[in-house]
């Protein structure tokens, strides 16, 4: 198991596992981009699902949800894949695509302009971390 999702039994309580790989496959066809490794690996670990007290409480969605998702209104060029019950937590694919490593940016709901995007993480994985530990973000 990836060291970030070492713990990830104690601090989340999930509703499924991707279990297979292809699965990703039809998602990333549809939006035209691929899936981070890091958010891939945990979705294999955790396919939705929230956080457990006391951490913040974030939902996470499931990979069949992120496409149906977009419908609700996102910022340009984003994917949404958590919220905390007034912001999204979205990748924003206008930077990194060739790599698929995707900084992780944070919008109010409902809020479809790229105005408001505020930068939380380089990566999804830093996003785990700083959700399970939230000193990490100013380490």
């Amino acid at each position: 198991m990836l060291p970030f999702l070492r713990e990830l039994d104690t601090k989340f309580h999930r509703t499924g596992r991707v279990s297979e790989v292809q699965a990703f496959d039809s998602v990333e066809a549809v939006l035209g981009h691929p899936l981070p490794a890091d958010y891939k690996a945990f979705l294999m670990c955790a396919d939705g699902g929230e956080t457990k007290p006391p951490l913040e409480h974030i939902t996470f969605y499931p990979l069949d949800e992120l496409v149906p998702r977009r419908a609700d209104g996102q910022p340009d060029d984003t994917l949404e894949f958590a919220t905390d019950g007034s912001e999204g937590y979205a990748f924003d694919l206008r930077v990194g695509g060739g790599s698929a490593s995707y900084p992780v940016v944070a919008y109010p709901l409902g809020d479809t302009t790229r105005e408001d995007l505020t930068f939380v993480a380089a990566e999804f994985r830093t996003f785990l971390e700083i959700v399970q530990d939230p000193g990490a973000r100013y380490r």
